[in-house]
């Protein structure tokens, strides 16, 4: 159960004698509610409903027992009459989509989060969810990378949260009973509160059995677990019930979880006997879960619903100071984190960052997924990525952990067919296939033979010939870097760089004939220089207007075989699908006059992506002072303009004027229209149609700055601060 998972909350205020005398069922329901004895909630609600079933408040909290019970099948129907409801909550029509998606009714669950959207357009998370529906296919296929099995030591109670102990031990969190150990039950569950459990393999490496962990300080009477353990610094980090003697309630009277930490004691060989709360912003009124020490043990992930996050439980970091204290948390952010529950998170030895949540997209419950610090060299993360079947279920999956090999881990699912509620499943990483074509850049046809090496560093993994139909294929690993090098007999060698996921990677290697003159062409984005795939690249032989259209790669190249003394036109263009944005289409020209074979020419275009409507400012377009004639460096700007028209034949654009604050408003103004219109009639000139540019003025009415000079905003600035407004811009009209 999520809400289980995530504040472990339980009541120790037993049903006063002058409660149960009430008749009211929805008083009884209220209170048992108040104790998360939802089942017993549930007969008084239900009881309640029959006599009103019009009750919207008994609705409610019929639905939120169901919810608070995991059991999404009952409270699917109750939330659809809630979503029905105009006076609702929004939150219930989130709850409804969510029940939808765990009961897969996949399209239904789509309109749901979009009506859901609608009430509540500030939730950014919510569109990932409903992109995530049309993926949930893709998810659910087994694409062959696991293999999984459900661990002998599992219990018919709930077994969850394992992480890896001692040299080949596994601890767990478990509400299994134990013998001789006094027995408290939580209303929540009415099974006993989790208690701390270590498992070690037998004789053929299987983990059959389990006792409890050992000492005075590790488990209580309440709530333990789930831990972290750091081999290096010899500290167990505990999730633990507020409680040392008694429970210390918060101001809602349920009790939250803090971190507390265990120092290993060699010379006595067990932990030590004082439990210490591990960091200093444990508090009373929110939870700290869920710790995951790094390798180093130096930085401390963990789960926590504290104020200012994006709701639910997010994720945090924190840093261990010179001083071996931990700095303020750090919310991972909105990458990370959504108005769901983040959980259980845990750092692999090689930096992926691996989290459960109900919030991004998944095939319903808790899915894991993982996340790498963007490559842009920020602290930002790049976007999780989902692990699919088998790891996913709809039902909840969490607690994800692999070994330093990045090979073996374990995970706890509460999905049908396993022993108990939650079990540990084992699983087996057998890697990810990395599939090619070899072709001929000039024809397209596939590549017989070819030699192909893969590469991780400077280690050859593999080598292979391409088949007849010039594919190859290797087994690779997830979340590493391979150079993949295709070399022929009469063609240049080329290369590629894969960086593997957790899917198939398929690839396409394309090679030039040596010995002639060769053209490979490159199509970056203007702003991120990011190769562009799929865009479309034009070559065209200037004099016989012979065109020759190719799709670039993933890495954003295409090649052509030239012929010797010719002039070639090369123009890029990508479509993205969008009426309002557009890369602009761009041309440039080379030439083999005077080239020699063998020889290889390279070009690269920079494609922008502009939106309609939305002003692009040129840069170092200056007039003298009170004049508007085209000064010569400013018509090497304008000529840009000009290349830019004729590139993009269909394209009108609105090309305006601006001036500072200084003189009167009437003046700027006219000013202004006679700069723009001077501007128009040199693009004019210069061969491109009048009727595709319209020219505006527009004075001092549209600063960039807080540059006024008139009435009550006057604003001292400086030549600088005026120079900003002092602009000529285009916008786009139409494409």
């Amino acid at each position: 159960m999520i809400k289980r998972y995530t504040t472990l909350l339980f009541a120790v205020v037993l049903i006063a004698s002058s409660a149960i005398a009430q008749k009211a069922s929805t008083r009884m329901g209220d209170l048992y509610f108040k104790q998360f004895d939802f089942k017993k909630a549930i007969e008084y609600y239900s009881a309640a409903i029959k006599k009103d079933s019009s009750q919207s408040y008994v609705r409610q909290q019929i639905a939120d027992s169901y919810r608070l019970l995991n059991d999404w099948q009952s409270a699917e129907p109750w939330y659809k009459l809630l979503a029905q409801d105009q006076t609702t909550n929004p939150i219930n029509k989130m709850y409804y989509a969510e029940a939808l998606r765990a009961n897969q009714k996949y399209a239904e669950a789509k309109l749901a989060y979009k009506s859901y959207l609608s009430a509540s357009p500030n939730d950014a998370s919510v569109k990932e969810r409903i992109l995530g529906v049309d993926k949930v296919a893709d998810l659910s296929v087994d694409k062959g990378l696991y293999s999984i099995e459900n661990l002998p030591c599992n219990s018919a109670k709930s077994d969850y949260g394992p992480m890896f102990y001692t040299t080949n031990q596994l601890i767990f969190t478990s509400n299994r009973a134990t013998p001789g150990r006094y027995r408290v039950e939580d209303n929540w569950t009415d099974e006993g509160f989790s208690q701390e459990f270590v498992s070690s393999p037998d004789a053929n490496g299987n983990y059959t059995t389990a006792s409890v962990l050992t000492g005075k300080a590790p488990n209580g009477k309440y709530h333990e677990g789930p831990t972290s353990y750091n081999a290096k610094m010899q500290e167990l980090y505990i999730t633990r019930s507020n409680y040392i003697k008694r429970p210390q309630s918060s101001s809602d009277k349920t009790v939250k979880l803090k971190l507390y930490r265990l120092v290993y004691l060699p010379s006595e060989q067990r932990w030590g006997d004082d439990l210490i709360e591990a960091v200093p912003f444990n508090d009373r009124e929110y939870s700290v879960a869920h710790p995951a020490l790094t390798a180093d043990g130096q930085t401390l992930y963990f789960s926590s619903d504290k104020p200012g996050g994006f709701g639910g439980m997010d994720l945090y970091k924190t840093i261990r100071d010179k001083s071996g204290n931990w700095t303020a948390p750090e919310n991972l952010g909105v990458t990370i984190n959504t108005s769901g529950d983040e959980m259980f998170p845990y750092v692999s030895n090689d930096g992926v960052l691996y989290f459960a949540s109900n919030g991004h997209l998944g095939l319903g419950g808790l899915d894991v997924f993982s996340a790498t610090q963007s490559s842009t060299g920020k602290k930002d993360w790049a976007q999780p990525e989902n692990l699919g079947y088998p790891i996913n279920t709809n039902s909840d999956d969490f607690g994800y952990i692999i070994d330093k090999d990045n090979k073996t881990g374990y995970f706890a699912s509460n999905r049908p067919g396993g022993q108990g509620d939650d079990d540990i499943y084992k699983f087996i990483k057998k890697g990810i296939t990395i599939c090619g074509l070899v072709y001929d850049a000039k024809t397209n046809d596939p590549i017989e033979a070819s030699k192909v090496v893969m590469y991780e560093l400077k280690d050859e993994k593999g080598n292979k010939l391409t088949s007849k139909d010039g594919n190859f294929c290797f087994a690779g690993t997830p979340k590493r870097t391979y150079k993949i090098v295709a070399t022929k007999e009469g063609y240049l060698p080329n290369e590629i760089i894969v960086e593997t996921q957790d899917q198939p990677v398929s690839v396409k290697i394309p090679l030039v004939k040596e010995g002639g003159l060769n053209l490979e062409v490159l199509v970056v984005d203007k702003k991120t220089r990011e190769p562009i795939d799929m865009a479309l690249v034009k070559l065209v032989n200037v004099a016989t207007s012979k065109v020759e259209p190719q799709k670039t790669s993933p890495e954003g190249k295409v090649f052509y075989t030239l012929d010797p003394n010719t002039q070639y036109r090369i123009e890029a263009s990508k479509d993205l699908g969008d009426p309002e944005t557009k890369y602009l289409t761009v041309s440039t020209t080379t030439s083999t006059v005077g080239k020699v074979a063998p020889a290889t020419i390279y070009a690269t275009l920079e494609l922008e992506k502009v939106k309609k409507g939305v002003a692009i400012k040129i840069e170092n377009i200056y007039y003298d002072l009170d004049k508007w004639f085209i000064r010569p460096d400013a018509a090497k700007e304008l000529d840009k303009i000009v290349k830019v028209l004729s590139d993009n034949p269909t394209m009108e654009i609105e090309l305006s004027s601006h001036t500072d604050c200084r003189a009167t408003i009437k003046y700027n103004a006219s000013l202004s229209a006679k700069r723009a219109e001077a501007a128009v009639q040199y693009i004019a000139s210069r061969g491109i149609s009048q009727t595709r540019m319209v020219a505006a003025g527009y004075g001092e009415s549209r600063l960039v700055n807080k540059c006024a000079c008139e009435g009550t905003q006057v604003v001292p600035c400086t030549e600088e601060q005026h120079q900003e407004n002092r602009r000529t811009e285009f916008k786009i009209l139409k494409f």
